[in-house]
């Protein structure tokens, strides 16, 4: 927890949060673990281990976006993914991340900037319960 300026309470960072996103043709769902879940909106793939037995079949296939119905190709990367840590699963947002951005690079992902310049979320949606 720490203090911000700005806001009356502490705030706590580096929490590791998992969602699901569903797979194409009712495969199931994947789940993610992530630090960055504001990131989301700008996500262009999910990368798992090439090793991790959990997710062979799930190689070169794609995940659905919920919010915005974009396909996310499951890719694989050795060096980004621990299959150990979280759910062995990585959301790559290459826009907003150093190692997404490489990631994105070798594997000609898409770039979506979610942000404006002065931080404001360029992408108005509402989710409602």
């Amino acid at each position: 927890m720490l203090k911000v300026p700005g806001y009356a309470n502490e705030v706590q960072f580096g929490v590791l949060i998992s969602f699901a996103y569903p797979l194409e043709e009712g495969l199931g769902e994947i789940v993610v673990a992530t630090t960055r879940i504001e990131t989301m909106l700008g996500d262009t793939a999910i990368a798992v281990h090439p090793e991790d037995k959990r997710y062979k079949h799930l190689h070169g296939r794609y995940a659905v976006h919920p919010f915005n119905g974009r396909k996310l190709k499951i890719i694989c990367d050795a060096e980004l993914v621990d299959p150990t840590f979280g759910t062995g699963a990585v959301k790559i947002t290459p826009a907003h991340d150093p190692n997404d951005l490489e990631v994105g690079k070798q594997h000609n992902l898409d770039f979506i900037n979610i942000f404006t310049d002065d931080g404001k979320n360029k992408q108005q949606w509402r989710c409602t319960i």
